[in-house]
């Protein structure tokens, strides 16, 4: 059971890592213009109405990176149901990126975007863990 836990808080921290990873990079194709304040929702809700299409599909696209990673992290590691660990993995960072459109106004094809592209990579994540 512990083994099962520890699976899925890895599968989390490591899709977390890689959202931040492409997301990072993602900046350095599409940087913020100058005065950005990211730190307040007024600073986010500014740059989200005025992101490229482009760098909000490289967002979905750190989704999928990170809810298929993760899933496959959890899934390699998982003693037992390994699946179902990677499932889990994919509904917690669903959560995140449902948090984040509440925080955050975002157009309506990303929000349904975010809302479509998690649980189907950790689906996948998970069955290649199993090959």
């Amino acid at each position: 059971m512990l083994r099962n836990v520890l699976a899925v808080v890895a599968g989390i921290v490591a899709g977390g890592v890689v959202v931040f990873g492409v997301e990072t990079m993602a900046h350095s194709v599409y940087p913020p213009p100058e005065g950005f304040d990211p730190t307040t929702p007024a600073g986010m809700a500014a740059i989200m109405g005025k992101a490229p299409v482009g760098a909000l599909l490289l967002v979905l696209l750190a989704y999928a990176a990170g809810a298929c990673v993760g899933g496959f992290v959890a899934a390699k590691l998982a003693s037992s149901g390994s699946q179902s660990k990677a499932m889990i993995v994919g509904i917690v960072l669903l959560l995140a990126g449902i948090s984040n459109l509440l925080a955050i106004p975002h157009p309506v094809w990303m929000a349904i975007g975010t809302l479509i592209v998690f649980l189907p990579a950790a689906w996948l994540g998970g069955r290649l863990a199993q090959m």
